[in-house]
């Protein structure tokens, strides 16, 4: 059981969906200055690690965002994720993130299964989730998995601001995408949109869509929480990459 719920994100698909939006929190706060941070969004399994005094005890999937699947023995062969913090990092809390797959990694995997005849995999966030199933950790540890991080949770957590918190645990030894950017207005986050929306593709990990965050947690409290997602954040999604192609021929 998540000892702290992972909600699920409010999605958008136009810039009107995120004016709507921070009306919304407007008419909640009032007259504050509002400023926020934008992150590219990966597109892997969601994982929540657990650390005490520095130690990694426990990771668990998002299951139903109540309870998940504990996967300690798996996250722990992946290179980038700490088994020890370093710094003044907070007694006990969680770190929420995405385990990838790199698509230079997911090739190599294909090529490998090509070679011996074997069906290559679907695609990397697939594998990315399945390799956390597996029940063999020596075989997951075989697997080029990313980690990347993005939240820190937990009582113990006493940060101003959310881009603080995204430094911090860079500090603390955690994998946080260098992406993320504090913007000051609603037209900052477009153009961080639209920056990304063609840079993207340049990346070496499949993304789709900016998250967009309130950044002082002080105002994320006084949002708070629908049934289902934070009010204080939201995902803008790419559009859907369309190709055109050809129909050959069809066998009955």
């Amino acid at each position: 059981v998540h000892e702290h719920r992972m909600y699920s994100l409010e999605n958008s698909y136009s810039k009107e969906d995120l004016l709507e939006w921070e009306l919304r929190i407007q008419k909640v706060l009032g007259d504050v200055p509002v400023q926020f941070v934008c992150e590219l969004k990966y597109d892997g399994a969601s994982i929540s690690i657990s650390y005490e005094n520095g130690k990694l005890v426990r990771a668990v999937t998002r299951g139903d965002g109540f309870q998940g699947d504990e996967v300690t023995n798996n996250i722990k062969t992946i290179k980038s994720v700490p088994l020890q913090l370093k710094g003044n990092y907070p007694e006990k809390f969680d770190i929420r993130g995405e385990i990838v797959l790199p698509f230079a990694g997911f090739e190599k995997m294909n090529q490998e299964l090509i070679e011996i005849g074997e069906t290559p995999y679907s695609n990397p966030r697939n594998t990315a989730s399945g390799s956390l199933k597996l029940q063999d950790s020596a075989e997951v540890a075989k697997r080029p998995l990313d980690c990347l991080l993005y939240t820190l949770i937990g009582n113990d957590v006493k940060f101003a601001t959310h881009f603080e918190s995204l430094e911090k645990a860079r500090n603390f030894g955690f994998k946080v995408p260098k992406e993320a950017k504090l913007v000051k207005s609603i037209d900052e986050v477009f153009e961080f949109i639209e920056y990304w929306n063609i840079h993207r593709h340049d990346l070496p990990y499949e993304t789709d869509g900016v998250v967009v965050k309130v950044n002082n947690l002080h105002l994320q409290e006084e949002l708070g929480y629908t049934a289902k997602a934070p009010r204080w954040a939201i995902a803008y999604k790419f559009k859907a990459e369309q190709v055109s192609t050809k129909l050959n021929s069809i066998s009955y």
